[in-house]
């Protein structure tokens, strides 16, 4: 059960992924994410599937953002890792965060143990090999008067840093429920150095490029992270001009790999590094595996508390706070087809 944000309601328990299977006549599948409609989908029949992949260019399709099936059955027929088509200049093992640290303490039911809640939940996250994580703040937005949510927000985060080992990183998000001024005291009140801060308010260049001189003044090495709500690259253009973030955070689903490789470029010759947003999706945590393993400015992959029984992740190892990602041709995952029953919808497309 994950709890709330500054903005949202208890998240509750259970989240979707749309899956898309492609099946060729040589035998091979690819799958993977993807919002396809049928009208695109139709577009893929008798064609060549090579033809929608190009080394330097990534998939181009009907499929337009919802690429990773093509880029899993390009892997295939090409006998490749899909990390290595993206480039292939990441680590094997790639960084990976635990970002469902939410407002647990606030929920009716895990009132009596407040926080100590909230250090279970991390406590159950180190044995599962997390070795860094993002903890929810901005209580006072909605669910708390604005002094006493701050209050909270920063015990809580205290709490966290004095319960975990010193090599374990925090980072925190408000999903834009603080203001400059409101972060600048928080961070200073909190005394904890965080290796990103996410969201702290709405965006804006001038400000983010405040807050990240007023971080450097500190002698800290805190990042600035943000854009998960971004449609386009087009929205990160004047963020990469004038450097206002260290970290981009577009969405791993609403973007895909070509896009986001895409977005990779254009952020690197300003010093500035991909994470991009996942949430409640448990393919988009091994879609950012395999992008980590393929740019060479990749951050960290963002992991929720997803889980499925349809995929066989084996080739993927978490382990120390990093997942490794396999040399397997295509994506790495695999799909149980006996697990498919009733929760498929079949198309029947004709050309």
């Amino acid at each position: 059960m994950v709890g709330k944000n500054s903005h949202l309601d208890v998240h509750g328990d259970t989240a979707t992924d749309t899956l898309l299977i492609i099946d060729t006549t040589s035998g091979l599948q690819g799958f993977g994410w993807a919002n396809a409609s049928e009208t695109e989908a139709v577009e893929l029949l008798n064609k060549d599937p090579l033809n929608f992949f190009h080394p330097a260019q990534g998939v181009v399709s009907p499929l337009g953002r919802g690429d990773a099936p093509l880029w899993d059955l390009a892997g295939k027929i090409l006998g490749e890792p899909a990390w290595r088509l993206l480039g292939g200049y990441g680590p094997e093992w790639v960084p990976v965060y635990d970002g469902s640290i939410y407002f647990s303490d606030l929920q009716p039911e895990y009132a009596e143990r407040g926080i100590s809640r909230i250090l279970e939940e991390v406590d159950h996250s180190l044995e599962r090999g997390h070795r860094a994580f993002k903890i929810k703040v901005g209580r006072g937005f909605k669910w708390m008067e604005p002094e006493v949510g701050l209050a909270r927000d920063i015990e809580v985060v205290r709490a966290i840093r004095a319960h975990v080992d010193p090599d374990v990183k925090l980072m925190v998000d408000s999903n834009n429920g603080y203001d400059l001024d409101t972060t600048k005291r928080f961070l200073e009140e909190a005394d904890v150095e965080f290796f990103f801060v996410e969201e702290m308010f709405p965006e804006s260049v001038e400000e983010d490029l405040e807050l990240k001189r007023w971080i450097q003044a500190r002698g800290w090495e805190t990042l600035v992270a943000d854009g998960e709500s971004a449609r386009d690259i087009e929205h990160f253009t004047p963020y990469i001009a004038r450097a206002a973030f260290d970290v981009l955070q577009g969405d791993i689903r609403r973007f895909g790999f070509t896009e986001l490789r895409d977005l990779a470029r254009l952020a690197a010759p300003a010093g500035i590094g991909l994470a991009p947003h996942n949430w409640g999706s448990y393919l988009g945590l091994y879609m950012q595996a395999v992008l980590g393993r393929g740019i060479p400015n990749f951050v960290m992959a963002e992991q929720d508390p997803a889980q499925t029984e349809l995929f066989d992740a084996s080739g993927f190892e978490l382990r120390e706070g990093r997942m490794r990602v396999p040399d397997t041709p295509g994506c790495g995952l695999a799909l149980r087809t006996e697990r498919l029953a009733n929760q498929t919808l079949d198309w029947e497309l004709n050309v």
